[in-house]
């Protein structure tokens, strides 16, 4: 390792003393500094374990011709507040792995990408996180603005982003309860996705940290914005801090928005430079447990290829821990989606981490086996 990083980006191994981490064995104390960094510069205070969780089944059917069970689940935050979750499972004994799905109420139904989870022998539990926080400009285009404003939530002490990443930590709280239930992944798109990796940043117990699409304020690079041109800056193009605090000032904490700039059309300035974090070091504050995204070649919007520089420069940190396949950035034609593709990339990457054995990735990649030693990380390797 150099001893000096990029110096475009905030260094991940510089330690709050000034000192830089030498060690793989002083990563966990490091990775909790970017968290607390991540929590007064970004998100807000973590919420920490409710007082109280209780779960009620509302409905059980058969699905996928037996092969799987989808339940619809109402869990109770602090005997007042409720939770919709619509978990679908393989129907055969076992644990199987879990992916926590956090979703809009517009996206609470069955899709046909969740053909690709439950066929693998996943598990999928998607919540409605507009029960947890208010996501207004989606109620409005929904038609539901006044019931959203109506409805009474937990008082959090965070931005909504962080809001929606709780609601994964309350689900696996929940799915800790049964039997059935093998290692966690969290995912989400847009949004979903910037809340996915928040919730990977500060629950451990996601083996797989998987935002798809997350742009500005997730995996996308707050320094750089750039095209398919590959030549130069084009915020005009990309999500930045500064548009998103004015759009939606309350994904975040107030401290975030003063790291960009007040006017439209909001380019980055020199404001980002007091940000004392970016999209490479979020994740690696997951490290070494694995990072996936994927994103659209013409995803403009949530600035793909800044996401990609951040990624490469996340590397360093997984090389520096001896596990540089949990690192990984699948790119596909199209725009801003969550589709198949993107969900067959991410089980085909699952499979691997957690060694888990198909005839045939979803994907159709031809090449392999994939082995990938996991025993220090991962106990149901």
């Amino acid at each position: 390792m150099k001893e000096f990083y990029d110096p475009f980006l905030p260094d991940p191994f510089l330690r709050e003393d000034g000192t830089r981490v030498k060690d793989p064995s002083e990563w966990p104390l490091q990775a909790a500094y970017i968290r607390s960094l991540a929590a007064e510069n970004m998100y807000g205070s973590w919420p920490g374990k409710p007082e109280s969780l209780t779960a009620a089944v509302e409905e059980t059917k058969k699905e996928y011709f037996g092969q799987a069970v989808r339940e619809k689940i109402t869990l109770t935050v602090d005997h007042r507040f409720p939770l919709s979750v619509e978990y679908i499972h393989p129907e055969k004994p076992g644990r199987h792995p879990v992916i926590v799905y956090n979703a809009s109420r517009l996206s609470m139904r069955s899709r046909l990408e969740f053909d690709a989870v439950v066929t693998a022998g996943y598990g999928i539990a998607s919540f409605d996180r507009e029960m947890i926080r208010p996501d207004l400009p989606m109620a409005k285009f929904g038609g539901y603005e006044e019931e959203a404003l109506r409805r009474d939530y937990p008082a959090l002490p965070c931005g909504d982003i962080m809001a929606w990443a709780w609601g994964h930590s309350l689900v696996a709280d929940w799915l800790e309860t049964r039997e059935d239930t093998g290692p966690l992944i969290c995912t989400g798109h847009s949004r979903g996705g910037k809340a996915a990796l928040c919730a990977g940043i500060f629950d451990d117990r996601f083996q797989v940290v998987a935002p798809i699409g997350s742009g500005c304020g997730g995996l996308g690079c707050a320094r750089f914005s750039g095209t398919l041109a590959l030549d130069k800056q084009d915020e005009t193009k990309c999500e930045t801090i500064g548009r998103m605090a004015h759009v939606f000032p309350t994904w975040m904490n107030e401290k975030y928005a003063s790291f960009g700039t007040k006017a439209d059309p909001f380019p980055i300035g020199e404001e980002v430079n007091r940000f004392p974090l970016d999209a490479h070091m979020l994740r690696a504050a997951c490290a070494p447990r694995a990072v996936f995204n994927s994103e659209g070649t013409h995803d403009f919007w949530a600035n793909s290829f800044g996401t990609q520089l951040c990624r490469d420069a996340a590397q360093k940190v997984y090389e520096f821990l001896g596990v540089p396949d949990r690192n990984v950035f699948h790119i596909r034609p199209g725009g801003h989606d969550f589709n198949w593709s993107d969900w067959a990339a991410l089980i085909d990457f699952c499979d691997i981490v957690l060694h888990l054995e198909r005839t045939m990735p979803l994907s159709g990649a031809m090449t392999g086996p994939y082995v990938i030693n996991l025993k220090d990380y991962a106990p149901w390797a």
